[in-house]
């Protein structure tokens, strides 16, 4: 991987923060217009997410998939009881049977259609597949209705586009996604009732407007049950002075990243990097400013990374870069960026001083059949070394 390469990969520091950095802005300098704005964005589009919460909200919505499927699976065959009493006609009655048989066959083998952790688009195939069954079972039981069945018949089956946008509300999802996901309950409404001659009727002009609220409040809880998923996520995986990953979450992140690269055969790079004379810092210029310090190196790293680059807070004033596909002469160009985007950023403290902070850092390549924790310790002994060497500068491991 060249500098070239890794450049395509940077976050621009004109574009929206990431996940991490806009909640982190948030807590930190309190609600403002912008964090507000990226805030409302969060919640309308998957755009600013990182890889990690996309794969965790994934597993989250197959689980759910799987649930609604088996629960669906076991409550439409017995409708069949409720169609024997109110539709006398037996023909009709035996292919409504059939369709649900069948209906419920599909909900079976959706909720035991193979898993794949933490893949999204899995998971949203699983979720759009949950939402047009139903609409194509409300067409199809429709037409094998013929527009003639007992009025009490028909009215059990228009509830159906309401159970469908009802469906949403179980899911965490953006706005957008939840839009796009109530197109098919809206389409089949007014195709069935446009076929049956009903779409000028007050019934249906009824019916739109209820769905039309039903969709919204769907829509509302599902958005809501987003926000409380990205808060829980981040209590659990964000340091929330920074908004890097918290040391736990990093180190399971390392773990996946090295079994990773075994797997492939690829190459995995780590950075060390310490804070150098941090405690003068904070005798000098007092913890908050330390604080501000803290927030500035955290943001300056994430626009020298890629998006697939993992950076956490190891603890205290030193951090841990993780750089998968990446050897270490290309490490070593991303630690010098760092370390020297370092004199770019100084901070000011309550009475408006200049603090200047430089970095120290440590650079290690994962070997052939290293084991992570061997790996952090080499990555841990180059930056003793740069310490050792008067600070300010990358040293790489033996």
């Amino acid at each position: 991987m060249n500098e070239s390469a890794i450049d395509k990969g940077r976050i621009d520091p004109n574009s929206p923060p990431r996940e991490d950095s806009v909640w982190a802005t948030a807590a930190s300098s309190g609600l403002s217009w912008q964090a507000v704005k990226h805030m409302i964005m969060d919640l309308a589009t998957n755009r600013n997410r990182t890889g990690d919460f996309l794969g965790a909200r994934a597993d989250f919505i197959q689980d759910r998939v799987r649930a609604l499927g088996l629960v669906f699976a076991a409550i439409v065959p017995l409708w069949i009881v409720l169609d024997f009493f109110i539709i006398p006609d037996r023909v009709v009655f035996v292919r409504l049977a059939v369709l649900r048989i069948l209906c419920a066959s599909l909900y079976l083998a959706l909720a035991f259609m193979g898993t794949r952790p933490h893949n999204l688009q899995r998971a949203v195939f699983k979720l759009t597949t949950l939402m047009l069954l139903p609409c194509i079972f409300y067409i199809a039981s429709r037409f094998a209705l013929n527009g003639d069945a007992p009025t009490s018949a028909l009215m059990v089956y228009s509830f159906f586009p309401f159970v469908i946008v009802a469906q949403l509300a179980v899911f965490p999802l953006t706005l957008i996604e939840a839009i796009v996901l109530a197109v098919p309950a809206f389409a089949t409404l007014i195709s069935v009732e446009f076929q049956f001659g009903y779409l000028l009727s007050m019934a249906f002009v009824g019916d739109l407007l209820l769905l039309f609220l039903l969709t919204g409040l769907s829509m509302w809880a599902s958005m809501s049950e987003l926000h409380m998923l990205l808060r829980l996520y981040r209590q659990a995986t964000r340091d929330p002075l920074s908004g890097l990953f918290n040391r736990r979450a990093l180190m399971e992140r390392i773990e996946e990243e090295v079994v990773r690269a075994k797997r492939h055969k690829r190459t995995l790079s780590i950075l060390f990097l310490d804070l150098d004379r941090f405690k003068r810092i904070n005798d000098k210029f007092g913890h908050l400013t330390g604080d501000e310090v803290l927030k500035a190196f955290a943001r300056l790293m994430e626009e020298q990374l890629r998006k697939t680059d993992v950076v956490g807070r190891y603890g205290g004033e030193e951090f841990l870069v993780v750089l998968p596909e990446t050897d270490m002469v290309s490490a070593e160009e991303v630690a010098e960026r760092i370390r020297t985007a370092c004199a770019t950023r100084p901070v000011s403290d309550p009475e408006n001083a200049v603090v200047h902070f430089t970095t120290s850092v440590g650079v290690a390549q994962l070997r052939e059949g290293e084991t992570t924790d061997a790996l952090l310790t080499r990555a841990d002994d180059s930056l003793y070394r740069a310490k050792e060497s008067g600070r300010d500068c990358v040293v790489l491991a033996a």
